[in-house]
């Protein structure tokens, strides 16, 4: 009887020991667990499972936060390029429109230089000129100078008459040989010239022709012829005034073109080919020269300011 009740209690008290371990661990059972090992979790793998649960935690808070930065700091960015390639498209935009603009202006002001009403100017010219004809080759180049006042009626958009008032200066020389010697000659002349032309102007660029004639009346001339002999038996100069004459009246054709620098200004270059001849035969003295004709031709470059 003795030794049933000793291994009964060798059999209880495992069991007593286990219960208490149990209870006061506070832990509460799983009532689908079956066996004496449920609900119970050693401490080395719960503090594991914590300690991974708040790395865990703290990884996801980070990556949330950096996600949620680079995102905001993205949107920033693209905010910025959207608002200056929208900026630089409306700067862009302006420059071509004031472009545009400002060539429309200039345009009509090109335009109105040349339709509006009658129109005042002052011209200033400059250039060369060159004799052809008969007995024309001793003849050098000489310069010439010029001004006066223009006026112009316009007859349309593209088409207009004008004509002008203008003094011109002008200088010839001449240099021959003969048999006995060097004969040499200048003539200076002052001319009050009358061009009429017809411009026909462009509908791009300001450009515009000129065609049509010009007249050329003396005011003033004056001339002097050397001669000098140069022979075994004699050697010497001679200087005569006034032996070689010019026409009292010129005319040529005139083309000419131009170019319209703004609505106070344009610029044009004209030739004048005269169709009579420079030397006044009927009163020429100098033998040198009797029977030249000398049909000149005039190149200037002028400008027009515009009242």
């Amino acid at each position: 009887m003795r030794l049933l009740v000793f291994w009964m209690m060798l059999l209880i008290a495992p069991l007593a020991f286990a219960q208490g371990v149990f209870e006061g661990s506070g832990e509460v059972s799983d009532p689908n667990c079956v066996g004496d090992g449920c609900g119970f979790v050693p401490a080395d793998q719960a503090n594991q499972e914590n300690a991974q649960g708040y790395e865990y935690g703290t990884d996801a808070a980070v990556d949330t936060t950096t996600t949620d930065s680079v995102q905001a700091a993205a949107d920033s960015t693209q905010a910025k390029d959207s608002v200056k390639v929208s900026t630089t498209n409306i700067d862009e935009e302006d420059d071509a429109s004031h472009f545009i603009t400002e060539n429309a202006a200039e345009y009509r002001a090109r335009k109105e230089g040349f339709s509006r009403g009658v129109q005042f100017g002052v011209r200033v010219a400059g250039g060369i000129s060159k004799s052809f004809g008969s007995k024309s080759d001793d003849w050098n180049v000489g310069p010439e100078f010029g001004g006066g006042l223009m006026a112009r009626l316009p007859l349309g958009q593209s088409f207009g008459v004008a004509t002008e008032l203008d003094f011109s200066y002008r200088s010839y020389s001449y240099e021959g040989k003969s048999d006995y010697g060097k004969n040499e000659a200048t003539i200076d002349e002052m001319l009050f010239e009358i061009p009429v032309m017809g411009q026909f102007v462009f509908d791009e660029d300001g450009f515009f022709v000129n065609l049509g004639v010009n007249l050329g009346l003396k005011m003033s001339g004056d001339s002097e012829f050397k001669q000098t002999i140069d022979t075994e038996a004699k050697h010497e100069k001679d200087k005569r005034s006034n032996t070689v004459p010019t026409v009292g009246v010129e005319v040529g054709g005139l083309l000419g073109v131009g170019y319209v620098v703004n609505r106070w200004l344009m610029v044009d270059v004209r030739a004048v080919q005269n169709f009579t001849n420079l030397l006044d035969l009927d009163l020429i003295a100098e033998s040198a020269l009797m029977n030249s004709k000398l049909y000149t031709m005039h190149v200037v470059l002028g400008a027009t300011f515009l009242l």
